[in-house]
This record gives structure tokens, sequence and C-alpha cells, in this order.
């Protein structure tokens, strides 16, 4: 657990933070898709990550974004703690189901909740783990064919063990995100871990001081150096201090 928690804390900052953690977890529980989506109140969830195209179902994820996420008893169950949960210890009643929902489940026994978006992958088995965090629920839920052997009680209590520190990771990652576009010159098309660095730099910060600052090798700042002067069409840091001067930056 140890090496998985290192890897989510390397992963902090950087464009795939969401992939990359939800990856690591599949390797972990040893499932085949999964889907990570924030849940917030008063507005529609946000997919952060998921590999449902593998199993040509992109559909099934943009109708529960858009409408079944409306019909998930597992967010009705959850409180501020992290939850982890088995979908198969859920089940929707067909009253339970809005009008306006309808056309957008399959009833089915075969299913675990008795039902399925449409547009989803059939029979699947799923596993949960929700998190507070984000001004909201991150959802994490991962899914594998039904038939095999059922997953384990050592599998959820990984699950579980891992749970604060994931939202942790995820509050830190929402910071280094809302600290990137407080800080960096509108327009550069940084990711949050090359924005932070970025402003290290023209803070006069050298790749050893970031580098021990960041808790990261000298030779990864070297590579956010290198796609950050190449995603700003420079060449050098004089020319990344002239390119500040010319734009503004957010809090200016």
């Amino acid at each position: 657990m140890h090496a998985l928690i290192a890897d989510v804390i390397r992963a902090i900052g950087r464009e795939d933070f969401a992939g990359s953690t939800a990856q690591s977890l599949l390797d972990v529980v040893k499932f085949d898709l999964a889907a990570v989506v924030l849940h917030r109140r008063a507005s529609r969830p946000v997919v952060l990550f998921h590999n449902f195209d593998a199993a040509g179902a992109r559909a099934g994820i943009d109708n529960y974004v858009s409408i079944t996420h409306e019909m998930n008893p597992i967010l009705r169950h959850v409180t501020r703690d992290v939850c982890v949960v088995r979908a198969r210890d859920f089940t929707v009643r067909t009253g339970a189901i809005a009008e306006t929902v309808r056309p957008y489940v399959v009833r089915s026994a075969d299913e675990e909740m008795g039902f399925r978006t449409v547009g989803w992958p059939n029979k699947q088995e799923e596993i949960g783990l929700y998190l507070p965090a984000c001004a909201g629920v991150v959802e994490m839920s991962f899914y594998r064919e039904r038939g095999r052997c059922a997953v384990s009680t050592t599998t959820l209590d990984t699950l579980s063990q891992m749970g604060a520190p994931l939202a942790a990771a995820f509050e830190t990652h929402a910071a280094f995100a809302r600290s990137a576009a407080a800080t960096s010159p509108a327009g550069w098309p940084l990711s949050p871990r090359e924005a932070q660095i970025a402003e290290l730099m023209l803070a006069g910060c050298s790749s050893d001081a970031i580098a021990l600052r960041l808790d990261i090798s000298r030779h990864t700042v070297k590579d956010h150096r290198k796609r950050i002067f190449r995603k700003l069409g420079i060449a050098s840091l004089a020319e990344m201090f002239a390119l500040q001067r010319r734009v503004p930056s957010r809090e200016g």
C-alpha cells in the first residue's frame, strides 16, 4: 500500500492525476474498468477520468453524468466519511425510478442493482470508493464482468484504508489547480504542476531548489522545464520572463 500511496503523491499536480490514481487502484483490485466522477450539489457531475472507450461504452458514462446519477442509491448513502461499497448491496425499485429517467435505464435481474444505464457494459460487478473531497464527493468506481470470484474483504479493506490518503491527495491536487489558475499568466497552456514549476522558475529558483521544495528529482524538474518551454514556444528563461511581462497574471 505504501508504494501505491507514493504513486498517487507523485501524480499530484499532473494533468493525468485522476487517471493515474484510478489505474493504480485498478492494479490493486484487479478490475478492468474505472470511472472517476466528481459530484457537487446543484451542478452536473464532472467526469475526471474513465476508460470505458475500451469497452465501447462511452455512451454509458455520458448518460450517467447527464441523467442516471440522479437514481444512484449509493450517493444517498454517502456521508462525510470515506465510503467503500459493493453495488450488489444496493437495489433500486422500479417505482423509485423517475419517469424522466426510465428511458435511460435497462431493467434486468442480471444486473447487481437490478438495472443498468443505457450504453453501459452488461453484467458488471461494481465496487466503489466514495471520497469527501473537492467541495463534493469523488466517486471512484471499478468494474469487471460478473462471474469471476467475488471481490474479497481484503480488497475492500485495502480500499477503505486508502480512503483518507486519497481524499487528501484529491484535495491537494485541487489546491494545485487553483493555485495555478490564480498565479499563471492568463493563456499559458500549462498543467497545474507545470504552472507551479513555472512560478518557481519566475521566482528565481534553480532546478535543484525546485526539486528540493517539491520533493521530486532534478531530472523530473528538467523534463518539466522542457515541456513548459515547448508549450510556451520559447527556448530560454529570459524569453519566459519577457513573455510574463507581456501577459498580465490573473491576479493583476
